[in-house]
């Protein structure tokens, strides 16, 4: 009976001990998970991706425009004629024929129209049109049908290619500028949801480190307390235990603090409530991303979006540039056409036909607008002048950042191994000392500075991690990657 009634309690205490464990273990998360979380919820990501598609539909307007377009068109007609005699009487019966189609000349029309390169509805650059119209005069008039067909082609506009092709390059390049602002977005989300990261897992790493200092300096701080009890330790040593341990609990506070604002700041970025329980995994200190400086700033120069962008500033107003030079130039365009009519038999005419053709080139050639075409010109040739030298002193300014970003990882990938060095040093001093003190060679004073010493290089080996991780962020920003 004891043993059925002990198999629920074991149940239960299994259970809480799950649940403890659970609430004392919160989720780990990774690196990668933190990054594609920050990039699903950012506010900017999603605007950059609505201006993305704007200007897709954009440039898929402008790209339809070389397509083929065919339009069709139709219109009926009553018309009577009174010579000369303008009385009312003569215009009323005309009118009266007209609202009773009686008497009066019926119209039928209609017709297609091909066409190809609408950079203007009213001016395509190849366009192919079909027409016939059908005539059906009162008795005893004979009917007439008239047939025919025409082909106008731009030859030149000023614009090499045609000005379609000038708008959906236009159109293009706006498309790859926003793509280009989209990724840009997406790197900066990335490289903040990174640094945020990084700082959590240095205040992580670090409030484990002043968790165990404290306790040290706490087990410390009791032996010499009873070591001045037995009158072997001075009130300067007990004091000094005391400031220690003191440091020590003001220090453990202090990565708590820094550890709740970074975990805060990082559930910000990934869009998780401000008060999620959650810790970060460990992450090996990289490599960094070029063999050299000279390597680093090819890359930055190869992969910055913002010397990307003002590339297509400048091969944007290449456009302007030349469809400004366009106004000025003579326009060349050529027509053809052949025309058939059809007459039918009726009163005392015979039935007959009769055609025509035509061809014709057309030149437009402006020959004044005050100014305006050059003036144009200009404004357009000196914004490219500012485009070109901007490009020139971003260079200049992606190489200055990418040198100094890559220095300073250089140095502080080096001071990580110094500062372990140093650790590694205090470690094995404070052992020395605690041999030394057992044997009556070293003093309390000499423990106490050497357990402070250790604390003090775990803690900056610690900082020599994260301010690498953080400067290898900052250099792979300052490349574009």
């Amino acid at each position: 009976m004891s043993d059925m009634r002990a198999k629920p309690c074991i149940v239960l205490a299994a259970c809480l001990v799950a649940a403890t464990a659970a609430f004392a273990d919160p989720r780990e998360i990774k690196l990668a998970e933190a990054v594609k979380a920050a990039l699903e919820s950012g506010d900017d990501l999603k605007i950059a991706a609505g201006n993305l598609e704007a200007a897709r539909a954009q440039n898929e307007l402008a790209r339809s425009k070389t397509g083929i377009s065919l339009s069709g068109s139709g219109a009926y007609s009553l018309s009577d004629g009174f010579g000369n005699d303008l009385s009312s009487g003569t215009a009323a019966s005309s009118l009266a024929k007209l609202l009773g189609a009686s008497g009066a000349t019926q119209s039928i029309q209609g017709g297609l129209s091909l066409s190809a390169g609408n950079a203007s509805t009213l001016n395509p650059y190849s366009k192919i049109s079909l027409t016939a119209t059908q005539t059906l005069p009162p008795s005893p008039g004979a009917p007439s049908t008239a047939i025919g067909a025409s082909l106008a082609q731009t030859i030149w506009d000023g614009y090499p290619g045609g000005q379609t092709k000038a708008s959906i390059d236009k159109a293009a390049l706006a498309y790859k500028s926003k793509d280009l602002a989209a990724n840009q977005s997406r790197s900066i989300i990335a490289a903040n949801a990174k640094k945020a990261f990084v700082t959590m897992l240095t205040a992580q790493r670090t409030l484990a480190l002043r968790t165990a200092v404290l306790d040290k300096q706490a087990a410390l701080l009791k032996q010499v307390q009873a070591t001045y009890t037995l009158k072997q330790a001075s009130a300067i040593d007990l004091m000094t235990a005391q400031i220690n341990e003191r440091t020590a609990e003001l220090d453990l506070e202090t990565a708590r603090h820094d550890l709740a604002l970074g975990r805060q700041r990082l559930a910000n970025l990934m869009g998780l409530p401000s008060d999620s329980d959650f810790s970060v995994a460990e992450i090996e200190e990289p490599a960094l991303p070029a063999s050299s400086i000279e390597d680093a700033i090819a890359i930055a120069l190869d992969k910055r979006t913002d010397a990307a962008l003002v590339d297509l500033s400048i091969r944007s107003s290449n456009v302007d540039l030349a469809l400004a030079k366009a106004l000025s130039q003579p326009g060349v365009s050529a027509t053809a056409g052949i025309n058939l009519g059809i007459v039918g038999a009726g009163g005392a005419a015979s039935a007959g036909s009769a055609g025509s053709a035509s061809l014709a080139v057309r030149v437009s050639l402006p020959l004044l607008d005050s100014g305006a075409t050059d003036d144009q010109v200009a404004a357009v040739t000196a914004q490219l002048a500012v485009y070109r030298a901007q490009a020139a002193q971003l260079d200049d300014s992606i190489a200055a950042d990418v040198r100094d970003a890559y220095w300073s990882a250089s140095i502080l990938s080096d001071r990580i191994g110094l500062a372990k060095q140093v650790e590694d040093m205090t470690d094995n001093q404070l052992e020395l000392v605690k041999t030394q003190f057992q044997f009556g060679t070293a003093t309390t004073q000499d423990v106490l500075t050497a357990q402070v010493n250790s604390a003090n290089a775990g803690a900056a080996y610690l900082a020599a991690k994260g301010a690498y991780l953080l400067q290898e962020l900052t250099l792979e920003t300052a490349m574009g990657m």
